[in-house]
């Protein structure tokens, strides 16, 4: 499967971006096996800008069972999205790395 995406990937970097790889979201997710958390935890590392929360599903199950929401959330990227609704955006870049580390715990 990381063979095929890498493979897959090449193609639509050279096709798509000029051999470059995209500094944003979309066009992150563009690349086969990238998805929303990926995306969004490249934008903070490799640019240094904020895009949103990457949520896993550390992030998700915690976040739910500390009661984090009015009605608990279905999946990550509802998770993500209920997140940044109230979470200060100053703490996004941290939420993800101190939820992992807890959940893996």
């Amino acid at each position: 499967n990381k063979v095929k995406y890498l493979k897959q990937t090449s193609a639509v970097l050279q096709r798509d971006f000029g051999g470059d790889i995209p500094n944003s979201v979309e066009g992150l997710v563009r690349l086969p096996g990238v998805g929303p958390k990926m995306a969004h935890l490249a934008m903070d590392i490799a640019w240094n800008q904020v895009s949103g929360i990457g949520v896993d599903t550390h992030v998700h199950r915690i976040s739910n069972r500390l009661g984090w929401f009015r009605r608990p959330t279905k999946n990550p990227e509802e998770t993500r999205k209920a997140l940044e609704e109230w979470l200060p955006r100053e703490l996004w870049s941290e939420i993800n790395w101190l939820l992992v580390g807890f959940g893996q715990q």
